[in-house]
C-alpha cells in the first residue's frame, strides 16, 4: 500500500510519486511495485487475509483514479484504505456483530481527516489505524499459536511490514532529516520484495510454519 503524503508513506505512496519530478528509474521502481502487487490477492485466494490483500492490491489503481480523474484529495481517500485495510483483517461474522460500531467508527475517522490545523489530523489516524491493523495481526498470530500450537511466521512478517508503515509516519510527523529520493528508493525496493514474498507464500504454507510441539 503506497502513500505519499510530501514523503512516501505506504504501500499507497508511489501513485503521487509519479506526479513529481523523480527519475525515470524511479518511475519504473513505481509502476513495478503497483503491478506486482496485484499478485498477492490472487496467491492469498480464500485465506484468512485474502481482502486484506485485494484493499493493497486495488488501492493503487483506485487511488490513482480518484485523485487523478475526479480529483478527490489522496490525503482523504488514504484515510478511507487504511479503515478498510483494518476492517478486512476481521472475521464477517464478527463484522455483522458488531456492524454498527465498525459503520460510526468509520464516519468518525473519515470526518475528523477533513479537519484542517498545523499539522493535518489525516497523517495520526492513518498512523492510528495502522497501529491497529500490527495488533490486530499479532493477535492472529497468537491465537494460531495457543490454537494449533505452531509459530506461522507468515504473520511475524506481515506485522514487521505494517511496523515498517508505521515508521515511515513517524519519520514524517517527527520531521527527521532523511533524503526524500534515497528514501523513496529504499522503501520501494523493500515493500516490492515483501510483495514477491506474498505471492509466493501463502497464509497457509507449511515451509512458513513450525510447529512447537
Amino acid at each position: 500500500m503506497h502513500i505519499h503524503l510530501n514523503i512516501q508513506c505506504h504501500h499507497h505512496a508511489h501513485l503521487i510519486a509519479i506526479k513529481s519530478s523523480m527519475s525515470l528509474s524511479a518511475n519504473i521502481l513505481t509502476y513495478l511495485s503497483i503491478f506486482i502487487w496485484l499478485f498477492p490477492p490472487i496467491r492469498q485466494y480464500r485465506s484468512l487475509v485474502f481482502k486484506y490483500f485485494l484493499v493493497l492490491g486495488i488501492s493503487d489503481i483506485i487511488g490513482f483514479s480518484f485523485t487523478n480523474l475526479f480529483k478527490i484529495s489522496s490525503q482523504h481517500f488514504y484515510v478511507i484504505i487504511s479503515l478498510c485495510t483494518f476492517i478486512a483483517l476481521q472475521k464477517s461474522e464478527y463484522l455483522k456483530k458488531k456492524k454498527i460500531f465498525f459503520i460510526g467508527l468509520g464516519l468518525m475517522i473519515i470526518l475528523l481527516s477533513f479537519f484542517e490545523e498545523r499539522r493535518a489530523p489525516y497523517i495520526y489516524l492513518i498512523a492510528f489505524l495502522h497501529l491497529m491493523i500490527i495488533f490486530r495481526i499479532l493477535y492472529l498470530f497468537v491465537m494460531v499459536v495457543a490454537e494449533k500450537q505452531v509459530i506461522n511466521f507468515f504473520y511475524l512478517v506481515l506485522a514487521f511490514y505494517e511496523f515498517t508503515i508505521l515508521l515511515k509516519f513517524l519519520n514524517f510527523l517527527f520531521e527527521l532529516n532523511v533524503d526524500a529520493q534515497t528514501y523513496f528508493y529504499i522503501t520501494t525496493v523493500f515493500e516490492l520484495a515483501v510483495g514477491v514474498f506474498f505471492t509466493t507464500f501463502r497464509e497457509d504454507s507449511s515451509k512458513l510454519v513450525y510447529k512447537l510441539i
